[in-house]
């Protein structure tokens, strides 16, 4: 049975429009995929804390005993066993929602997740794919950086085998049509499937 990882950094809630493509991406793999166990983690409402240098030292002791058992590795062990990762996130500032940031942060973990080689850094988690999925009142002008930031996040580091995104722009833009530039997007992710 595949494991798909949800990761919802929608702030938004039920409001999000990028939380709607989100929806889509999991009802159509659901579709194609039945058998898939699905795990949604909303970040809001999750206990994660940016790492201080209190935090590095309590990690680092763990790490240096190979020991991960402590909480603070739960987030790091549950992407490392996803299948899928479905990022779900808004465009903001370029880049995605600050609490992806901290949720990253939590999830880079030497020995756990990656680890460093003579040829550099090799991922330890057995993701197939990891699916980023945006949206923007405005336009992107080329420069998700929030995309390409998670794309060699999962490939160079986690070990990711393949990156897609999926994103809808433009949406609060006078003269643009936001409930057809959403429909779009939908099909652009019901096809990824075909």
């Amino acid at each position: 049975m595949k494991k798909l990882l949800f990761l919802d950094a929608c702030i938004r809630g039920e409001d999000s429009r990028t939380r709607q493509l989100c929806e889509t991406y999991l009802e159509t793999y659901l579709e194609k995929n039945p058998d898939t166990q699905v795990t949604s983690v909303s970040l809001i409402n999750q206990d994660l804390a940016p790492l201080t240098y209190e935090r590095i030292k309590i990690r680092d002791a763990f790490i240096e005993a190979g020991d991960f058992s402590d909480p603070m590795f739960d987030f790091a062990k549950q992407i490392k066993e996803a299948d899928i990762v479905v990022v779900g996130t808004p465009y903001y500032d370029f880049s995605f929602a600050s609490i992806l940031k901290v949720y990253v942060e939590n999830i880079v973990v030497s020995g756990l997740t990656f680890e460093s080689t003579e040829t550099g850094l090799s991922g330890l988690c057995n993701g197939e794919k990891l699916v980023y999925i945006t949206t923007a009142g405005g336009g992107m002008t080329n420069k998700n950086y929030g995309y390409e930031y998670m794309d060699g996040l999962a490939k160079y580091m986690l070990g990711f085998k393949e990156t897609e995104c999926f994103k809808a722009e433009m949406l609060d833009v006078v003269g643009f049509d936001a409930d057809a530039i959403m429909e779009e997007a939908r099909a652009q992710i019901r096809a990824s499937f075909e």
